[in-house]
């Protein structure tokens, strides 16, 4: 009798498991998949100032991500918000540190997080996402130095290309870091069973936007500029998943995600940008440079949709401060290719 009983549990028991498995192995993978890179500026969305009708930038900016149904976030400069910014989305998340400058949240859980050995953990950290019905894609969150040639020499006229590009090398040394990483040469390696996100604010342009296309249309201040950086991820087999979206650059197309502060803001240090009265400094109005973005590799992954979010709900008229950061987010839709 008792054999027979415990034989009995064990079947029970045994078909449970099976049950189980079963069930995670045909759970239903979900036909899109939703990625975002933000560089929230992070040290004051919690500050008075920025609280428009009763909600700080941090609830804003939580607004902005929920809305979006963005999936993954490889978010940059959170400093602090990590821990109430994935209860407030329900998501789980990885930081180096509390007051860490990167953070990767995601919807499904995460494994293998960390930063590659021997690099900082301020500009690079990585994480495995694990979907459904067990793929899974490695995410890498990266910024770059924001040293040396300062973007908003862009619109210097008396600048020249080739100084402009030259001055931009200290972002190539820096992402070099990244790409001869054993452990990330190994992540692509593997690309074509766990496919490769590298999203973040690399701040530099793309040679991408700057051809001799764009010079005759009179865009991009009429630069032609080979940016090591992006050429190094193109190189490396990455694609731009804005610019192969949006091959086609025109007005409604260039992408810019910095910066989202226009006319009546000037900034000043430890306060941010604050209003001004009279003459507000001409390079920090109106946006001009696509510097985020989110790149990947692996026949898994196709992008079908990418946009460039600039708005709070609030007001679709303007950006900031209803939009609570300096740096707009990059949203790409991708479809799972099976």
């Amino acid at each position: 009798m008792f054999v027979a009983y415990c034989r009995h549990k064990f079947q029970l028991f045994t078909l449970t498991v099976l049950c189980m498995l079963t069930g995670w192995i045909n759970a239903e993978m979900p036909s899109q998949l939703k990625v975002m890179t933000w560089n929230i500026w992070g040290r004051l969305n919690q500050a008075s100032q920025y609280t428009i009708d009763g909600k700080t930038a941090r609830q804003r900016m939580i607004e902005i991500i929920r809305n979006s149904d963005a999936d993954i976030v490889a978010m940059i400069e959170t400093y602090g918000s990590a821990e109430a910014i994935a209860k407030a989305l329900g998501f789980h998340y990885y930081t180096p540190s509390p007051t860490a400058n990167l953070t990767i949240f995601s919807r499904y859980p995460l494994e293998n997080v960390g930063t590659p050995k021997s690099l900082s953990s301020f500009s690079f950290i990585a994480a495995t996402v694990q979907l459904p019905n067990g793929e899974k894609i490695r995410v890498h969150d990266i910024w770059l130095t924001s040293g040396g040639r300062h973007i908003v020499e862009i619109k210097d006229k008396n600048l020249s290309d080739e100084a402009f590009t030259a001055g931009d090398d200290r972002r190539y040394e820096h992402l070099q870091q990244l790409l001869k990483h054993p452990g990330f040469m190994k992540d692509v390696a593997d690309c074509a069973t766990v496919p490769v996100i590298v999203a973040g604010d690399f701040n530099c342009v793309s040679h991408l936007d700057y051809t001799e296309k764009t010079k005759k249309k009179k865009l991009n201040y009429s630069r032609l500029l080979p940016i090591k950086a992006s050429e190094a991820m193109a190189k490396a087999g990455f694609t731009d998943t804005y610019r192969f979206v949006h091959p086609q650059i025109i007005e409604a197309t260039l992408g810019y995600t910095w910066m989202t502060v226009g006319k009546g803001f000037t900034y000043v240090s430890e306060k941010g940008f604050v209003p001004v009265e009279e003459n507000p400094r001409p390079q920090y109005q109106d946006p001009y440079a696509r510097i985020d973005y989110i790149y990947c590799k692996g026949k898994k992954l196709k992008p079908v949709k990418s946009e460039v979010i600039t708005f709070h709900p609030s007001n679709s008229s303007r950006s900031f401060p209803e939009f609570p950061s300096d740096h707009a987010a990059v949203l790409t839709t991708f479809e799972w290719v099976r």
